[in-house]
This record gives structure tokens, sequence and C-alpha cells, in this order.
């Protein structure tokens, strides 16, 4: 039971930092070029991506796949 509660309270808080840095990026862009830039989500998307397909098809630890990725 408290290992789950461990495992939850970790997913959030890492979802929590994507979540983050994405609004942190949407903000300076419009800060410094007064434009808004939808193209965070699909670029964050393609990388995830790329991080599972390392971690899938290569086998590497997906912190390896992160790595490589950006």
């Amino acid at each position: 039971m408290f290992d789950q509660l461990i495992v939850s309270v970790t997913d959030g808080m890492l979802i929590g930092v994507v979540y983050g840095l994405a609004a942190m990026g949407l903000t300076l862009i419009f800060g410094v070029m007064n434009v808004i830039n939808l193209a965070h989500g699909p670029i964050m998307a393609l990388g995830m991506f790329g991080v599972y397909l390392c971690y899938t098809v290569l086998g590497l630890n997906p912190f390896v796949g992160l790595i490589i990725v950006a």
C-alpha cells in the first residue's frame, strides 16, 4: 500500500515537472517574441516517442534514450 503511494506521488511530481517545463517554454517564447507558438506540444510528443523507441527497440534505459533524443 505504501509502495503504491510513493509511486503515485513520484509520478504526479514528474508529470507536474513536464507541465511546468512546457508552460515555461510557452511563457518565454510569448514574453520575448509576443507570438503564441503552440509547437511545444508536438515537439515534446516527438521527443517522448523517440525515447519510447529507444527503450522498446534498442532496449536502452529511458534516461540514456533521453540523452540520445535530446
